[in-house]
């Protein structure tokens, strides 16, 4: 059967070359996300402020959790924190010579930290309100950390903001990150300070420092890991329908082989057959394909703030080995489903099975579509607010959804063609409507990679919107304040200042971040709270205090940003949000010490100007703040969701033309037999392009519906704490997908019917199957 195989292949190039393109693309995007996401994964990397000392000394900057504790499965989960714990302040004294260096915003250290870069101990600031840089001019004015300082000179070495001691240490409240240590071994220096902090050398020394690149390979990581699944997704489901389109098209020729002999088992051995030959040759070039795209890929991440500069994807065995996998696997499933329905038919039926298209929706069609719906109904109850959770929702209900809808494709399409075609006028809109209305396969598989496409940018881009502006509107709906001051340097009185970070809190098996808000006396004076933290206390949202059942006067532990554990009681718990239902309320002094905003309870008087020693910042309506911050993520949430989605939206996108082509070049007896019924070829372009342009409507409408489906579905969680919802479409970017398909769905049907018109009619019609 191999051999009839490879016969086939060369037989019928053309219906095998749309699903070798189909086969190749989709190889090549899991290859490109694939070998992105393993580059990401971050190596060691060399100390780059401590490279001169021989010993640094850190706090702890990770968080144990005993699962299951007492019992033979008993083991432990490590989360490392976003800061690392402050240095005890007599730690210093027991390690001769070490140098206590504290990391400020914009990468400011005290003037000791200096010594560590070989600058001259006379340069350095003479005065609390001066610093000295390594790059601007003399009498510069900057900010660090809410306070303004002149600059007093300009230092070679690194990059940095150096100020005088008792500056660095009143700016960080006493908090030391850590101690450069020279002249000592590792063991002499854990034999002086005892169990607890980290002593670290060699590369290990870079991990005192901040790394910036690191949370961006983090973000590169995640965001690769959901272009995988959703990379995935796109060309099973791609590939699998082009692969029973393409058998489909074949059931002539499979009925004469079943007329003539041929058991349904050798029918079934024949497509596999062709499916690995296919396989086979589709994944070699999609591997190769796809190590010339991983680099562009990854520079562009980096280009858009998602990776650090220079990122880029280099040779890795073992995405390339998946992908390949994945693509013979995806070929084989797709025809053994198609090829399971052809050899199933008996002899006698074939030919007329081969005629005419009689039952498309299979009973195995309606139960998945329903299991797929039934699911995303349910998922949409468990819609979360918090970004990344709520994207990755999202993005998961509307590969369900479409995959539901996909499956109902044959019932569905042809009727919504018909019906979108009905205000055309003309004899040539009538055929182009009976034409997609009769071809159920024809036009179900048109519409499949239309919906697709249309479908996830619609649904994933508005739904995200639509979840960030209705934190943001319920958050600002939740403050009394008059007034927000942003880049505070100092709290004016009557003000409420806060910060935000995270903590974390043991879900059973791990510890997980949630956001967390620092609050100054008087917060329930400028927000709408149930309950205000004290010191000792913290006010818990409703959906973290159900997860963890905490109630009132209970005790919650948790960990600060900075892994330092920290047992509370429960103040109060907030009643069912948007904003805050899976946040924490904070006392100030259990924060980072400065402001990221404050809360005025005072009139509006536009921007404050005064001296340093007052207030400096722009004052903001609640409203105008929470859509600042809201418009920030959803730029990101943008930049985030078209890099996931902006590889798979194009290898659709070539899907839809890669289908039509296949469809229209299969069409050519059809076009042959109406021109000898006399029918000009522009009226036959003419019912062409009306017909694939019937098929797109019809797509974008099933998209429209699925993304109108979920946002309707969302509306009723999202105003569950009784704030209003605003749904968010951003019109932009999803008309811009739509014309996209539009275009390339009519062109992708002209071109090949405007090649086959050039063959005589008379010849054209004596083409055999």
């Amino acid at each position: 059967m191999l051999s009839i195989a490879l016969q086939t292949v060369r037989a019928r190039w053309i219906s095998f070359a749309g699903v070798f393109i189909a086969l190749g693309l989709g190889v090549t995007l899991l290859a490109t996300t694939g070998l992105t996401l393993a580059s990401s994964v971050g190596e060691g990397r060399a100390p780059a402020w401590y490279d001169t000392a021989d010993v640094v000394v850190a706090g702890q900057n990770s968080i144990t959790v005993v699962v299951d504790p007492g019992t033979e499965d008993e083991y432990t989960a490590s989360t490392t924190t976003n800061r690392a714990r402050s240095l005890p302040a007599d730690l210093a004294a027991r390690l001769p010579g070490a140098i206590a260096d504290r990391w400020l915003p914009g990468n400011a250290h005290p003037w000791s930290a200096a010594a560590l870069h070989g600058i001259p101990a006379g340069a350095g600031p003479a005065r609390d309100d001066e610093v000295v840089a390594t790059d601007g001019r003399a009498g510069d004015r900057i900010t660090v950390a809410g306070r303004a300082f002149t600059v007093a000179g300009i230092v070679g070495g690194p990059k940095a903001v150096y100020l005088t001691d008792r500056a660095a240490e009143e700016l960080s409240g006493g908090r030391i990150d850590a101690l450069a240590v020279r002249g000592m071994t590792a063991a002499q220096v854990r034999a002086a300070i005892g169990d607890g902090p980290r002593v670290l050398t060699g590369d290990a020394r870079a991990e005192a420092e901040p790394n910036p690149d690191g949370d961006l390979l983090a973000l590169a990581a995640s965001l690769m890991g959901t272009t995988a699944g959703v990379a995935a997704f796109v060309a099973v489901f791609v590939v699998a329908g082009t692969f029973a389109f393409a058998v489909a098209q074949r059931r002539r020729e499979l009925a004469l082989l079943r007329a003539a002999g041929a058991t349904p088992r050798q029918v079934r051995r024949l497509v596999l057959g062709e499916a690995v030959v296919v396989g086979v040759v589709a994944g070699l070039a999609g591997c190769g394909a796809g190590l010339v795209a991983a680099p562009v890929f990854a520079h562009s991440m980096a280009r858009n703030g998602f990776a650090p500069p220079g990122f880029t994807a280099g040779f890795v065995w073992w995405p390339l080995l998946a992908a390949f996998g994945a693509g013979l696997l995806v070929a084989l499933a797709g025809a053994m489903v198609a090829a399971r329905r052809a050899g199933r038919v008996r002899p006698i039926e074939a030919l007329r099975e081969a005629a005419a298209e009689r039952r498309v929706m299979t009973a195995g069609r309606w139960v998945c579509g329903l299991a797929c719906l039934g699911g995303t109904a349910a998922l949409l109850i468990w819609v979360p607010v918090d970004g990344p959770e709520a994207i990755a929702l999202v993005l998961l209900d509307a590969q369900l959804a479409i995959t539901g809808i996909a499956l109902f494709a044959p019932l569905l399409a042809p009727g919504a063609a018909w019906l979108a075609g009905r205000p055309i006028p003309g004899v040539t809109a009538a055929l182009a409507r009976d034409g997609a209305r009769i071809a159920v396969r024809r036009t179900a598989s048109t519409v499949a990679p239309i919906l697709v496409t249309a479908g996830i940018a619609a649904t994933t881009l508005s739904a995200t919107a639509t979840i960030w502006r209705a934190e943001a509107d319920a958050s600002a709906a939740r403050l009394s304040a008059t007034g927000v001051l942003v880049g505070p340097a100092r709290v004016p009185a009557g003000g409420v200042p806060v910060a935000r970070s995270v903590v974390y809190v043991n879900q059973s098996d791990y510890a997980e971040p949630f956001d967390a808000l620092f609050a100054g006396p008087g917060l329930a004076s400028v927000m709408r709270v149930s309950a205000e933290p004290v010191d000792g206390t913290v006010v818990v949202g409703h959906g973290l205090a159900a997860s963890m059942h905490w109630t009132p006067g209970a005790p919650a532990d948790l960990w600060l940003d900075d892994s330092t554990p920290v047992r509370l009681r429960v103040a109060g718990v907030l009643a069912p949000s948007v904003d805050l239902d899976d946040s924490v309320l904070l006392p100030w002094s259990l924060g980072p010490g400065h402001a990221d905003a404050v809360y005025l309870t005072g009139p509006l008087t536009g921007p404050l100007t005064g001296p340093v020693t007052d207030a400096s910042g722009t004052v903001l309506t609640p409203a105008e703040y929470f859509a600042g911050l809201e418009a920030g993520q959803r730029r990101m949430n943008d930049l985030a969701l078209l890099t996931v989605l902006g590889m798979a939206l194009l290898y659709t996108t070539i899907a839809i033309a890669n289908t039509l082509v296949m469809a229209t070049a299969d069409r050519s007896r059809d076009l042959a037999v109406l021109r000898l019924a006399g029918t000009t070829p522009g009226q036959i372009l003419g019912m062409v392009g009306i017909e694939a342009l019937l098929s797109t409507v019809a797509g974008l409408a099933l998209a429209g519906a699925l993304a109108g489906g979920v946002l309707l579905a969302m509306v009723p969680h999202l105003s569950a704490g009784g704030a209003a919802v605003t749904v968010v479409v951003p019109w932009t970017p999803v008309l811009v997908v739509a014309a996209v398909c539009a275009v390339v769905a009519v062109v992708a049907a002209l071109v090949p019917a405007a090649f086959a018109l050039r063959t005589p009619a008379a010849r054209m019609a004596a083409v055999r199957d």
